[in-house]
């Protein structure tokens, strides 16, 4: 039973019926006030008549009629007042925001950054609106995925006032640094790169364009004619773009980017190298990606090189011509098919980073007799062999080595660390979603520890009563297999190894055995025999407690008490934020 204007899913007969007359204040100071005398109608009887489905005859009709028509002009005359009082607030509300607007000036005035002198404001600005390099770009121009626009810091500083903006204005430098995310933008049109460019004036420009966040306009950009002052760049997009809008022009122009330090190419759906006639005189890092260059001249400036989704066959054309390469790293390297004959010698490189797939033939064709750090990310088992056997012709002394999600067994990893007894840090990264039989860490941590020969009575008593999160079946379920791993370290492995940098879920025993077996003030157990370097450096990289659960974040805090000690003892243990 309900009207036009009652809540259909609402019963009249939920409606608590006021007993006494109801007066609501509309004015303190006239004391008007409007009253609801509805204690005076007899609603019970309406609901009963209602309930029990009575029949009215024609007088009582006629005099319902009535009441329904005094009923509803008093709803008008609630409705009116209502309305005058929304018009009131309205004009309050407005009211209110000049007082806002007028508090906000005085804050504004009082507020300590305007006594700050405008050298100290200019840096402040500077650090908001200068990107590092063309990889981090303050200067970012984005729209997030509600639709709100994220304006160019420069732009948006330089509105906030006179004095802001006339600080921003005479400073060409906030100018030199432009850019997008690269995804969901709006684009940035060639007058505004104008703009910049003009407002910079005679200083060195960070940019990163891609024809994702630029209008379509495949002419040469107004960036090409200003190529002496590039300084750190980052071009994406189709080969068309990144040809048509910058290379090609870049040469035809006549004029050489003497400025330019690093070079981001990043396209796809490119089917041959692109031939570059100019050199780069200054540039020190080049990251391609999809895209290859291919220099007619050595670039002897160049000493880091990242490369991606390119084959093998271009991998080598592009180290040929830069010749002094020192960091070196490799991601998504395809097969070409080729034989070199003779390994290359890659005399520069100190640091080689291999992620995801990377072509065997790569691996078969080169020497580096120099490397010192190997970086490997999310490299699985099939490309041991070669990393191992690229190690041993190469007769490197590593010294640094990563492992970050890396799939491998107990079998496979100690290979490796046979490989590299020269290495001093170690860092791991674990991947949560490996199989247990397959997760580096486990093994990594179990082929660590020296052996059981250094635990006195008391320690091992205290260790077996410690429990990790899936390693607790370390010395039960598995007991096989951790002999096995003490039985073959006669020869200790990695007997230089000083500093340990893991990202793991709790492993408070395993750990803890690593930590005892290579703690300073312990004498070697292995004999006088072994020459060993105790560990020095323990770092723990540590999870948001709110993105994980009570019972892993207690873990961590019970390892960090377990660790306590040995930090007394002289090891620099740390607990970092992942």
């Amino acid at each position: 039973m309900s009207s036009s204007h009652f809540q259909s899913s609402q019963s009249i007969a939920q409606i608590a019926w006021p007993t006494k007359r109801i007066s609501t204040c509309l004015c303190d100071e006239c004391h008007h006030s409007i009253h609801l005398d509805a204690y005076l109608l007899d609603f019970h009887d309406i609901l009963e008549k209602s309930r029990s489905g009575y029949n009215l005859n024609a007088a009582e009709r006629i005099a319902y009629l009535e009441m329904l028509e005094e009923t509803r002009n008093e709803i008008e005359r609630f409705e009116t007042e209502l309305h005058r009082l929304r018009e009131v607030a309205k004009k309050l509300q407005e009211q209110k925001m000049f007082l806002h607007a007028y508090e906000a000036g005085i804050r504004h005035v009082i507020s300590p950054i305007q006594r700050l002198p405008l050298e100290i404001l200019g840096l402040i600005f500077q650090y908001v609106c200068c990107g590092k390099n063309a990889t981090d770009i303050a200067n970012d121009h984005n729209v997030c995925s509600y639709g709100i626009t994220i304006r160019l810091p420069t732009i948006d500083m330089s509105s906030v006032c006179i004095k802001w903006y006339r600080t921003v204005s005479s400073m060409p430098i906030l100018w030199t640094s432009f850019g997008h995310d690269g995804f969901g933008s709006g684009p940035i049109s060639q007058s505004l790169v104008r703009n910049f460019l003009e407002r910079s004036r005679l200083h060195l420009v960070d940019f990163r364009v891609s024809d994702y966040t630029t209008y379509p306009e495949i002419s040469p950009s107004p960036l090409v004619t200003h190529c002496n002052r590039w300084r750190h760049v980052s071009i994406g997009g189709s080969v068309q773009f990144v040809c048509e809008s910058f290379l090609q022009p870049l040469i035809e122009c006549g004029n050489t980017p003497s400025s330019l330090i690093s070079l981001d190419l990043t396209s796809y759906l490119s089917e041959s190298p692109f031939k570059i006639h100019i050199a780069f005189p200054s540039l020190q890092s080049l990251n391609l990606c999809g895209f290859v260059l291919d220099f007619e001249t050595p670039q002897y400036t160049v000493t880091t090189l990242y490369l991606s989704k390119v084959t093998s066959y271009d991998v080598l054309q592009v180290l040929l011509a830069l010749p002094n390469v020192e960091s070196l790293k490799l991601e998504d390297i395809e097969e070409y098919g080729i034989d070199y004959g003779s390994p290359i010698v890659l005399n520069k490189i100190e640091t080689l980073t291999l992620t995801n797939h990377i072509a065997e033939s790569f691996l078969a064709a080169t020497n580096c007799p120099h490397l010192t750090c190997l970086c490997l990310g999310n490299t699985h088992a099939s490309a041991f062999q070669s990393i191992i056997s690229f190690l041993d012709r190469s007769h490197c002394v590593l010294t640094h080595l990563v492992l970050k999600f890396v799939s491998c067994n107990r079998a496979e990893l100690l290979w490796l660390f046979k490989s590299v007894p020269s290495l001093t840090q170690l860092d791991v990264k674990e991947q949560f979603m490996l199989s247990h039989e397959r997760n580096a860490m486990k093994w990594t941590l179990r082929l660590l520890v020296v052996g059981h020969q250094y635990l006195g009575s008391q320690e091992a008593k205290a260790t077996s009563e410690i429990s990790d999160d899936e390693d607790g079946s370390y010395s039960a379920d598995e007991g096989s297999e951790s002999e096995q791993d003490h039985n073959n370290l006669q020869e200790l492995l990695l007997p230089q190894l000083a500093e340990l940098n893991l990202d793991l879920r709790p492993r408070n025993k395993l750990l803890l055995d690593v930590v005892r077996s290579r703690r300073p003030v312990l004498e070697n157990s292995l004999g006088d025999s072994t020459n060993r370097t105790c560990l020095q450096t323990l770092r723990i990289g540590c999870p948001d407690p709110h993105t994980i659960g009570p019972a892993i974040s207690q873990q961590f805090e019970d390892l960090r008490k377990i660790l306590e000690p040995f930090k007394e003892g002289g090891m620099n243990v740390e607990f970092c934020n992942r």
